[in-house]
């Protein structure tokens, strides 16, 4: 009986060994980023989103996590997806001329793994049908996260409008 209680021990031993080194995966560490290089590697994401907003294609939308979280004016807080965000502005450019007419230089707060970027915004929306103008302008805050492949995509926007 003492035999079977040992035999028993080092089964249910030799079990959790098995298990333990099977998951034995250990992260890989992430290199520590200074803060001044995190500023700049979200300066240049801001740089290149507008770079790709400016010409009003789809392309800037690559920059949002799949799922992220947005508060507009007079909104609910949302979680959206990039899908979303495609059909919201689908709906925008079938019926406005979009023009960015100027946007103000970041401003970056940076910590580990995310950031903060704001800066301002004047853009124009033009209606394709009657040529009557909408000016938007005003503040723009975006929150950066650093993702599993060492790239930066946007998980939290809002914009205040003046």
């Amino acid at each position: 009986m003492k035999n079977l209680k040992l035999r028993f021990a080092l089964l249910i031993l030799l079990t959790f060994v098995i298990i333990a080194c099977q998951n034995d995966e250990k992260p890989v560490p992430v290199t520590k980023t200074s803060d001044a290089e995190i500023t700049a590697i979200i300066t240049e994401q801001v740089d290149s989103l507008y770079a790709v907003y400016e010409r009003f294609e789809y392309d800037w939308i690559d920059f949002y996590a799949d799922n992220y979280v947005a508060i507009y004016p007079d909104s609910p807080i949302q979680n959206l997806t990039k899908d979303s965000l495609i059909t919201q502005w689908e709906q925008i450019y079938k019926k406005y001329d979009v023009q960015l007419i100027h946007r103000g230089r970041p401003t970056i707060i940076p910590s580990e793994d995310m950031a903060i970027s704001y800066n301002t915004f004047n853009e124009i929306f033009i209606n394709k049908e009657s040529l009557d103008t909408i000016k938007n302008t005003g503040t723009y805050i975006i929150n950066w996260k650093r993702q599993s492949d060492d790239s930066w995509k946007i998980v939290f926007e809002t914009l205040q409008n003046h």
